[in-house]
C-alpha cells in the first residue's frame, strides 16, 4: 500500500520528532519539491525534475527515526577553500558533524570513497551519499532548509 510521507511520520514518529520531520516535509512542499508516494518508508523528493536529498523513514520494533541523506551540496558550498559566502559557522558545524565516511556506511558500493572539501574543510574516503543526518533536532532542520534552499537555487540556474 503506498504511503504519503506526511502521513508515514504522524504514524511512526512522535513528539518533537514529528515535529521537526514535517517541518521539514513542509518546507520542501512549500519551495515546489515534489513527493511521490512510497510503498516502502523512502521517498527521493523531486524538484523539476531533480532529485534533491533522500529521505527514509527507519521503522523497527524498536521504534522509527528519519534519515536523510545528501549525494551533493550546492555548488557554491563544494570544493571552497576560503570563507563560502552566505553560510553561517551553525550551519558548516552541522553538516561537518554528519559527514559519512565510507568504513562508516559500510555499504561497499562506493569503497575506498571520494575525497572532498566541503564548505572550506577537506575529508576522505566520503561514502557516494557523504551527509547522513539522522532524527534531527529544530536547529539541525533548519540547516537542512537552508541546504535544500542552495540545491534548489543551483536547479534554478
Amino acid at each position: 500500500m503506498s504511503k504519503k510521507i506526511e502521513d508515514a511520520i504522524r504514524a511512526h514518529l512522535t513528539g518533537t520528532a514529528q515535529q521537526n520531520a514535517l517541518n521539514f516535509i513542509t518546507h520542501l512542499q512549500a519551495k515546489g519539491a515534489v513527493f511521490e508516494d512510497s510503498d516502502t518508508y523512502f521517498w527521493h523528493p523531486q524538484y523539476k525534475g531533480h532529485g534533491t536529498i533522500i529521505i527514509n523513514l527507519e521503522v523497527s520494533d524498536e521504534g522509527a527515526s528519519l534519515d536523510t541523506f545528501i549525494t551533493h551540496l550546492p555548488n557554491a558550498w563544494e570544493n571552497q577553500q576560503d570563507n563560502v559566502p552566505n553560510v553561517s559557522e551553525c550551519v558548516k558545524e552541522i553538516i561537518w558533524a554528519n559527514v559519512r565516511p565510507c568504513e562508516i556506511t559500510g555499504c561497499g558500493d562506493c569503497a575506498p570513497g571520494i575525497n572532498k572539501v566541503i564548505l572550506g574543510k577537506e575529508f576522505t574516503n566520503l561514502c557516494g551519499s557523504f551527509l547522513g543526518i539522522y532524527d534531527p533536532d529544530a536547529e539541525t532542520v533548519e540547516c537542512m532548509k537552508i541546504l535544500v534552499d542552495g540545491l534548489i537555487s543551483d536547479i534554478e540556474g
